[in-house]
């Protein structure tokens, strides 16, 4: 049998699913997107949520793009640019806690950009540190242009940082919490006292080494609850990191058909109430949601929810979700559990699923956990060509996930890197781990409950209706 050039096979699916591409901005009358206007694309609107056609071709060709770079990049160039590519992280929290969109939004020729000497006066800087240092690495990453020598300007991601945009908050917010609690996962893995080494427990993490704390995080009596401004900052955080999955949730999942006929949606753990209030928005007719949390959060959801003109509809209920649930015996909902279980073990998740189990138990209620499952990243040489898979999803209205091409990993490498990367980050910060389907499986089980089905949506999101056991 002749053996397959791994470099042809990856060059004939990239050209085949950048022409899909293509041919979807065309059907849409969209252009094709730069990286030569400070303009953002249409396809970038926090709105926008691409069809199953595109939303595919779109996947397989940053994958590609990505198989091809690791197969011709030079390894020791590669390990040599790694140990000094830790500072992105710390120039996008710069750019953000510096307003650096906004610099470049309001200049006279917003395409031509400003001068690093402008832009240093306005943000109170060192123009040598601001622009030779943390701007053009910025600019080789991506975020911002360099129009001509010293001068700069935006780009489509620089847009997403934004002020007070999910973006915004995600870095601002997250990168924050989770950057220093990364950098101390080598200290934490390989710690002189085994006892510390070898605990799952969430007060031995390595955030609490950077923080020389041994108070938990996430949970009553922990830092987010008995410090308010750092439960308010994650919670805004959260909401951004999920806004990229947020759209495909409510579109992909029949929201509205699944709630006829029941007394409204309850998420437990639901933060600041945004997946609640985007669902209400986009379910009209169902006039209950219910954010369950933390008592501590009260007033911060409150005036959120008021915010956005939806305190009639969405109602904020103080709640542990380690103890039993206070909607007990009140009527028949959907329980949605949203980027919670991840942050605990599998078995503190049974106690968690287990008291809302007991809501189950009228026979009407459901509960779906909406999670990023992980998968093994192993490499087929077999798979259908994609061409042939996007052939298919021609025929389909709704989104179904193709199987990797050949070539192409199983969980599509690095468009599933937000998942492993944030596996890494809930490790550093409180002991725990992304969750595989076994692991889903195993919490279930104890919890006495069973997952009845499992839906994946274009945010490369999971949800999981998981019931009782019959």
């Amino acid at each position: 049998m002749a053996q397959i050039s791994e470099l042809s096979s990856l060059l004939e699916t990239l050209t085949v699913s950048i022409d899909t591409f293509k041919a979807e901005l065309a059907r849409q009358n969209l252009p094709e997107p730069s990286l030569c206007s400070s303009q953002p694309h249409a396809i970038d609107s926090p709105s926008y949520l691409s069809p199953p056609l595109m939303y595919e071709a779109q996947r397989i060709a940053v994958t590609c793009l990505d198989q091809l770079r690791l197969l011709l990049e030079n390894p020791s160039e590669v390990v040599v640019r790694t140990s000094m590519s830790s500072a992105e992280v710390p120039g996008l929290r710069l750019a953000v806690e510096l307003d650096l969109h906004h610099v470049l939004d309001k200049a006279h020729d917003p395409e031509q950009g400003v001068h690093i000497r402008v832009i240093a006066q306005e943000t109170e800087t060192d123009a040598l540190k601001l622009g030779k240092h943390v701007m053009r690495n910025l600019v080789i990453h991506g975020w911002f242009r360099e129009t001509q020598h010293g001068t700069f300007a935006n780009n489509r991601r620089s847009h997403t940082l934004k002020k007070d945009s999910a973006g915004y908050h995600a870095i601002r917010n997250i990168a924050r919490l989770s950057y220093g609690a990364v950098g101390s996962l080598p200290d934490a893995l390989a710690h002189p006292d085994e006892t510390f080494r070898m605990s799952r427990a969430p007060s031995k993490a390595a955030w609490n080494l950077h923080m020389n704390s041994d108070i938990h995080v996430f949970g009553a009596g922990g830092w987010l609850d008995t410090h308010p401004e750092e439960g308010k900052r994650f919670a805004q955080g959260g909401a951004g990191v999920g806004s990229v999955s947020e759209k495909s949730v409510i579109q992909d999942i029949p929201w509205q058909d699944m709630l006829t006929g029941l007394d409204g949606l309850v998420d437990v753990g639901g933060g600041h109430g945004t997946f609640c209030c985007k669902l209400a928005m986009a379910c009209p007719e169902i006039k209950t949601f219910v954010v369950q949390d933390l008592p501590s959060l009260e007033n911060i959801v409150r005036t959120s929810i008021a915010s956005q003109g939806l305190s009639d509809r969405v109602v904020f209920q103080g709640q542990n979700f380690f103890e039993p649930n206070r909607l007990l015996g009140t009527g028949s909902y959907i329980f949605t559990l949203q980027n919670v279980l991840h942050m605990w073990s599998v078995e503190d998740s049974a106690k968690i699923l287990g008291n809302i189990r007991e809501c189950l138990k009228d026979g009407k209620s459901k509960l779906f956990v909406i999670n990023s499952l992980l998968s093994a990243v192993t490499v087929s040489r077999d798979g259908p060509p994609a061409k042939e898979s996007l052939e298919a999803l021609k025929r389909q209205d709704t989104y179904t996930p193709i199987s990797p091409p050949p070539f192409i990993p199983k969980e599509f490498g690095d468009n599933r890197l937000t998942a492993h990367a944030l596996d890494a980050c809930v490790m550093a910060i409180c002991n725990s781990f992304m969750y595989t389907h076994e692991d889903m499986e195993r919490a279930a089980e104890l919890a006495g409950m069973k997952i009845k089905a499992v839906h994946a949506t274009r945010g490369r999101m999971h949800v999981l209706e998981i019931g009782i056991e019959s």
